[in-house]
């Protein structure tokens, strides 16, 4: 409630926010370059510590500082929520091709504890939100008992404590590289010629074979521009993943989250918080799902990708019905809008985590391409949805 009455741009927020998330693509942009030109000086450990580190400094700082506004001319401006925004977005955007390569030294296994992390990250936040209560604003067409009640702490303490989670990540990450068992998995991985190893990944790196890293650690650039049918295989199998990720990305991380609010707000703020909560929770629950039933046939994978394309493209048309969409004021349409966004995004989490662990078995190269698509698709994405939305009048308030 604090957020939404408090915050100059009102509904627009999350598209004025995914759109500054999305500048922040500059980060993998200079790291994939600098990794590329220089490996040993964009090292990933080093890069992952940095970015928890400054992760868990940005996150006291919105503490404190995101309600400030700054007057510019004649309208005041979250100057301080925009820019610490900003820095979040610049280490979440860097996280996709720094933490996915950084797997490639482990065995397929540890595919889905990431996924499932990653979806952990969200869930997390989320119960802190559901514990500080609904709250925010309300159509005059919502259900007349659904009324906004305020949280039951603030927006600081909020942020606090999502310090705290950065500080048992940075903690985790830590044993990662020092325990053992994670240590043995590493070092026999690389051992084994499948991954290539930076400074210090294995104990003794001149007793290794140079050429052992090389196995099964494709370049990317190399099987695109290649002439002849040597990779011909690969190339239409990285196409559908790279292709899939692509579309995945643009949606999930672009497209719905910037008209969330129209689609779900009509309904009442309950129906938004809890499609947005449960949305996150059933996050890791299907990567969990991927240890059980894993999917390794990308036409498979290309099929959910499109019906999850489908599921979207109705949480997109209701969006555009705001502020009057069908069912609005009763059960069944509010539990219809949290169902959709509960598949949709269940869906592209399994679809994710399963293109991920096929990518894994191409190397770190193959990974890292997968973080900067990821990036690029979201980036895409959010722009088309933001001209979309400040240009049309497809998207109507309360």
């Amino acid at each position: 409630k604090q957020w939404y009455q408090r915050r100059v741009r009102g509904w627009n927020l999350p598209t004025y926010l995914v759109l500054i998330i999305q500048a922040a693509n500059i980060g993998p942009i200079l790291f994939s370059i600098m990794r590329q030109c220089k490996k040993d000086f964009a090292s990933l450990k080093y890069t992952a510590y940095l970015i928890l580190v400054l992760g868990f400094l940005a996150s006291i700082l919105l503490s404190q500082f995101w309600d400030k506004e700054v007057e510019i001319g004649s309208k005041k401006s979250s100057i301080a929520l925009m820019f610490l925004a900003f820095v979040f977005a610049l280490l979440d955007c860097t996280s996709s091709v720094v933490f996915l390569p950084f797997m490639a030294k482990y065995p397929s296994s540890y595919m889905v504890p990431f996924y499932i992390g990653e979806g952990m990250s969200g869930v997390m936040p989320s119960v802190l939100a559901l514990a500080q209560g609904a709250g925010g604003d309300t159509c005059s067409n919502a259900s007349s008992t659904d009324q906004p009640s305020g949280p039951r702490f603030g927006v600081s303490l909020y942020f606090g404590l999502l310090s705290i989670l950065m500080a048992v990540s940075g903690i985790a990450f830590y044993l990662l590289n020092h325990l053992g068992v994670s240590l043995s998995a590493r070092y026999n991985h690389i051992a084994n010629g499948r991954a290539s190893p930076e400074r210090g990944d294995i104990p003794d790196e001149k007793s290794r074979d140079p050429k052992e890293g090389k196995m099964n650690n494709i370049k990317v650039h190399e099987v695109y521009f290649s002439r002849g049918g040597e990779h011909a295989q690969t190339r239409l199998i990285l196409t559908q993943l790279y292709l899939v990720i692509g579309i995945v990305s643009a949606l999930g991380n672009g497209v719905i989250p910037s008209i969330l609010s129209y689609a779900c707000l009509p309904y009442g703020p309950t129906a938004y918080h809890l499609a947005t909560e449960l949305a996150l929770l059933a996050n890791p629950l299907c990567c969990f799902l991927a240890f059980f039933v894993a999917c390794r046939r990308p036409p498979i994978l290309g099929a959910l990708c499109g019906f999850s394309v489908v599921v979207a493209a109705l949480i997109i048309h209701t969006a555009t019905l705001s502020p009057s969409p069908w069912l609005v004021g009763t059960d069944q349409g509010t539990f219809l809008i949290i169902l959709l966004n509960v598949m949709w995004t269940g869906c592209i989490s399994y679809t994710k985590v399963n293109v991920a662990s096929i990518l894994q078995g191409y190397g770190e190269n193959a990974l890292l391409f997968c973080g900067i698509i990821t990036q690029l698709g979201s980036c895409l994405g959010a722009i088309v949805i933001f001209v979309i939305s400040m240009r049309t009048k497809s998207f109507s308030a309360c």
